[in-house]
């Protein structure tokens, strides 16, 4: 059984992160912060829905919200911390353990966690 506590999610150093990179590549700041913010709250529910997906068994859907995750991450220039979410996507697709996938999923979670 999989779980994560949302409020673990380091929401702040995200979004700072992602003003940064988009800042850097001329975003003006309004549309920054709107960037950033979605990219929590997208964040959030797709995070929420992989951990329900692997809890149901459904492991196709669940290698596609990790990917849709990593798609986030690199879109708000964290692409260490995507990298670690198409990992988890890889080992679901290529039929890892249940272990392995969870201490896939711990690392890719910590590394976006307060």
């Amino acid at each position: 059984m999989y779980s994560y506590d949302l409020s673990k999610l380091d929401e702040n150093r995200i979004r700072k992160a992602t003003l940064d990179y988009l800042l850097g590549m001329e975003f003006d700041k309004d549309t920054s912060e709107v960037i950033a913010n979605t990219g929590v709250e997208n964040l959030r529910e797709n995070i929420e829905e992989l951990i329900n997906t692997l809890n149901g068994g459904d492991l196709q859907k669940a290698a596609d919200v990790a990917h849709t995750i990593k798609g986030i991450l690199w879109n708000m220039g964290l692409q260490e911390e995507g990298s670690l979410f198409k990992k988890v996507q890889l080992a679901i697709l290529d039929g890892a353990s249940e272990d392995i996938v969870k201490d896939l999923l711990s690392k890719a979670l910590d590394a976006i966690s307060k």
